[in-house]
């Protein structure tokens, strides 16, 4: 489990808790407001039982503001665990994982090198050896997307959209292992997985869109 799921199960814990003693601390409040009224209305009649009886109500009345003390800054802890708790949650949802993040990383160089050596294999700009290692090591990088499913912390349309996109480079890369050796000095068949390319990025940039990932950034980095 990441950092981020550990935190809603200890806060969501911990504000269930703190509610619980919320109920608990505004039992004994009233408990103790019940008290103090049966108390308000003995009517003692010597001076020492009238002073006795003071006492034992002033105590109870500090007790009862403990109390009524307590179970609002337990309500109070509670509401913010809680909200802790279902925000990280939802941040979780709205955000790419780790493992997303990284995947999305790695997919975006790989297709810009796959799409870069397309354009070097048509013209034979290097040898037919190293064009055909470099397009083989692409297609299986690209196809074991095949494996890859996206984090069930996700929403359901972050999970659609990125297993679009991890289907897509899987045939993509799938593809590419069967013909690699038939793009060398092939202009044609090598616009073709160009135009596949493309496709791919569509996904991509939904991706992209859907996450605010900074494409820019990614550029950079490269």
């Amino acid at each position: 489990m990441t950092t981020l799921d550990w935190f809603f199960i200890i806060g969501l814990v911990l504000a269930v808790l703190a509610i619980l003693f919320f109920i608990l601390f505004l039992f004994l409040t009233i408990r103790t407001g019940a008290k103090v009224k049966s108390l308000s209305k003995r009517k003692p009649k010597t001076k020492k039982k009238k002073k006795r009886l003071r006492i034992v109500k002033k105590k109870l009345i500090k007790q009862k503001k403990s109390q009524r003390t307590a179970a609002i800054l337990s309500l109070f802890a509670g509401l913010l665990l809680g909200a802790g708790a279902f925000y990280s949650s939802y941040y979780q949802a709205m955000n790419l994982t780790t493992d997303d993040s990284d995947s999305i990383a790695k997919g975006y160089y790989l297709i810009s090198d796959f799409d870069n050596e397309l354009t070097k294999a048509a013209s034979a700009a290097d040898s037919k050896e190293k064009t055909e290692t470099n397009l083989r090591y692409l297609g299986n990088s690209i196809a074991s997307y095949g494996t890859k499913k996206a984090s069930t912390v996700n929403t359901q349309e972050g999970q659609l959209t990125l297993n679009r996109y991890y289907n897509a480079m899987k045939e993509l890369g799938t593809n590419v292992m069967r013909n690699y050796t038939q793009i060398y000095n092939n202009p044609d068949l090598a616009k073709e997985y160009q135009e596949d390319v493309k496709k791919v990025k569509e996904y991509e940039q939904k991706v992209f869109k859907l996450y605010n990932v900074n494409e820019a950034a990614l550029g950079k980095e490269k």
